[in-house]
């Protein structure tokens, strides 16, 4: 019987490490866990900041480039603003113009504007 008494205290104690263990455990599982979410958090964070800044240099690239099209072809007239109808009369040549480079011409206008038109609704001083 002392021999049983003895084994089942031995149990008992080893029970009860076992138990303090896990509470040990669960202390830094909490640790582990916040550190794991602020790393999350830090990665999506510069993930964002990353793509924000990728697309900013594609617009910026692209308003580059329009501007370098609009300016390869200075025969080119494009209508001002102020009178549309009269300068889309007179810029209609009697040869065949090439399509594609109008449509160019046309794309990169548009892409200049458009970009200017962000540019000042964006700027935050």
């Amino acid at each position: 019987m002392e021999n049983n008494k003895n084994n089942n205290s031995t149990l008992d104690e080893i029970l009860e490490e076992d138990i303090a263990a896990k509470r040990k455990k669960k202390s830094k599982g909490c640790l582990v866990r916040f550190l794991l979410i602020v790393t999350l958090l830090v990665l999506f964070f510069f993930g964002f900041l990353y793509v924000t800044q990728y697309l900013a240099d594609l617009e910026a690239e692209a308003r580059v480039r329009a501007i370098q099209t609009i300016n390869a072809n200075p025969a080119l007239d494009l209508p001002a603003a102020e009178e549309p109808t009269q300068a889309v009369e007179e810029a209609v040549p009697t040869a065949t113009p090439d399509i594609e480079l109008e449509r160019t011409a046309t794309i990169a206008a548009q892409l200049t504007s458009v970009a200017d038109f962000q540019a000042t609704g964006s700027t935050v001083e």
